[in-house]
């Protein structure tokens, strides 16, 4: 081999080494920094999603309220039958189908058919036990079941067969109750790694309601509207010190179960929702305005003449009588009109309107339910307003308010003057933790204020309303008789919507409880519709609560003070 040869082959060698380590270097990078990326297009990849279990919700004693449960959508492949005729026989008895209709649905063309769109857990045990029972396809369905079937049914609403809450907390918290699917590709091959597919689960709501207490309210409600002939009526009964709700009743009613069946009125919450003209009720805010505005005290007293007039209007005493020279303290027990008009002038616009404000009128109460309403209170200088209305808002007219609107303003007065944040969940339950409510509050009036107020409400219970009183408990309270507007104006002497709100124990409260009752039939009177209805209620209420009488309280009191 001469030289020229020998250099030919070196040259050859070395070129065949570079190559080499060319070709070595991609391959290097391929399967370092590239393997995917080629996996995604040599190997098939298939989208797999996880699909979240919605959270469950919980009464504050740990009583399950809403929980999905499993239904199963019963399907075919009809190609795959092996006895279709058998299977028709087998299936018809089950699913409650003929077996006709089952065997025309089998012989079709088509690739996959839905026999029954959905069916029961049960149901669908029955059909896996068949001969052919392997051959019927059951597609899970995820369905949400309320094992308490229609209580609280307006606190809890429901949720659709897309899994979306509709109304009550189902529809407030879909977000947190839903959690989020998570689809993702995954290689379907040895040659690739298998990434699981997580969802993030639903988070468990811990409702401020007591399973026990709601029971007991939604019976006694029932029940008032059958002895008083009332059209509809709502009971909310509530902490004041935390603004926890311990239950909150509607009638009527329905089963979130079957909200398919539902017309759709009765899902409309009217504890949230409904706006009415609250009656007498309001007097209690009226005269905690004017007593914590300076404009009265409790020994303050007016000259009834039984008429006030306002702006060419006249408004007059709901007995139509005068009273001559009367008290606060008088003026709220036997619920004169003329006395709040009077005072609310005497407050003027400004402080008046500014008070109502502070305890919530005009605006929501921001609990944490779907669908509630502002209520209507027109203020001076605004659309719709006119002189009159602060004399008529004064006791309960020409404004609007909801059930919760009012147990709200009202809890003021039994919380030292403070308005707490109504709500409905007490904890949120995720895979990060446990959220808990922490309760917020705004002062409203003074703690003097409150004072008087509850005083005063409770010589007003014990001189006019003893239809109220509940043996060896001090209440504090007010009745309501709200008229009701006429389609074309004015008020229907015979429609009256009867209220009492009432708390207890007067020194320390610990419920405070709201009854109205809409077009009682027995009587016009909240004292002798609603406040009755409270009586019956809170006898019961208080050994559901352990709420001891005044006496043993008092003797515990002086028990723990004497040992000190």
């Amino acid at each position: 081999m001469n030289s020229s040869q020998l250099r030919r082959m070196w040259f050859l060698a070395i070129g065949l080494g570079l190559a080499g380590l060319v070709i070595v270097g991609r391959l290097f990078t391929v399967q370092a920094f590239q393997r995917e990326d080629l996996l995604d297009i040599i190997i098939d990849k298939v989208p797999v999603t996880d699909q979240p279990e919605r959270g469950i919700i919980y009464d504050r004693n740990g009583a399950i309220l809403a929980v999905d449960r499993w239904n199963y959508r019963v399907a075919v492949s009809p190609s795959l039958l092996s006895d279709p005729e058998g299977l028709a026989d087998s299936l018809a008895p089950i699913l409650q189908i003929p077996r006709s209709q089952l065997l025309y649905d089998m012989e079709s063309t088509a690739m996959y058919v839905v026999l029954d769109p959905d069916v029961s857990a049960e149901t669908a045990d029955a059909i896996r036990a068949l001969e052919y029972g392997d051959e019927v396809q059951l597609d899970p369905l995820p369905r949400r079941f309320y094992p308490q079937d229609s209580l609280m049914c307006h606190v809890l609403g429901f949720v659709t067969y897309d899994n979306k809450g509709l109304a009550g907390v189902e529809g407030y918290y879909q977000e947190k109750l839903a959690g989020e699917a998570v689809t993702e590709s995954v290689f379907v091959s040895p040659l690739a790694e298998q990434k699981t597919v997580i969802a993030r689960e639903g988070a468990d709501l811990v409702l401020t309601i007591d399973r026990n207490v709601q029971y007991l309210v939604e019976q006694h409600l029932k029940k008032a509207l059958a002895e008083h002939g009332a059209e509809s009526g709502s009971i909310i009964v509530m902490d004041p010190e935390t603004g926890a709700i311990l239950a909150m009743a509607a009638e009527p009613c329905y089963s979130p179960n079957n909200f398919y069946d539902v017309p759709k009125e009765a899902i409309f919450n009217p504890l949230v929702s409904a706006q009415f003209e609250p009656g007498s009720v309001m007097k209690l805010i009226t005269m905690a305005a004017a007593l914590d505005s300076g404009t009265v005290t409790p020994e303050t007293t007016y000259n009834d003449t039984g008429v006030f007039e306002i702006a060419g209007s006249v408004i007059y005493n709901w007995d139509r009588g005068a009273h001559g020279t009367v008290d606060m303290t008088t003026l709220l027990a036997r619920s004169l009109n003329v006395g709040a008009a009077t005072i609310a002038t005497w407050m003027g616009p400004t402080t008046f309107y500014d008070y109502l404000s502070r305890f919530g009128f005009g605006r929501t109460t921001n609990v944490d339910i779907m669908s509630e309403t502002p209520g209507l209170m027109p203020m001076p200088g605004g659309d719709g307003w006119d002189e009159t209305f602060i004399a008529t808002n004064a006791y309960g007219q020409a404004l609007a308010v909801t059930p919760l609107q009012m147990i709200s303003a009202v809890s003021v007065l039994a919380n030292n003057g403070v308005r707490m944040q109504p709500h409905l969940v007490q904890e949120i339950r995720d895979q990060n933790g446990i959220e808990w409510h922490e309760p917020q509050g705004v002062r409203v009036i003074s703690e003097t204020t409150a004072a008087q107020m509850t005083a005063m409400a409770t010589i007003a219970v014990n001189q006019e309303v003893q239809e109220a009183l509940v043996d060896g408990y001090t209440i504090a309270g007010k009745t309501g008789t709200a008229q009701i507007r006429a389609p074309f104006g004015g008020y229907d002497p015979n429609d009256v919507i009867g209220t009492f709100v009432g708390w207890l124990p007067t020194e320390d409260p610990k419920i405070i409880v709201y009854v109205k009752l809409d077009r009682p039939q027995s009587a016009p009177w909240g004292s002798m519709t609603a406040a009755p209805v409270f009586s019956d209620l809170v006898k019961e209420l208080v050994v559901l609560l352990d709420i001891p009488p005044d006496a043993v309280r008092l003797q515990a009191s002086n028990h723990t003070g004497g040992g000190g």
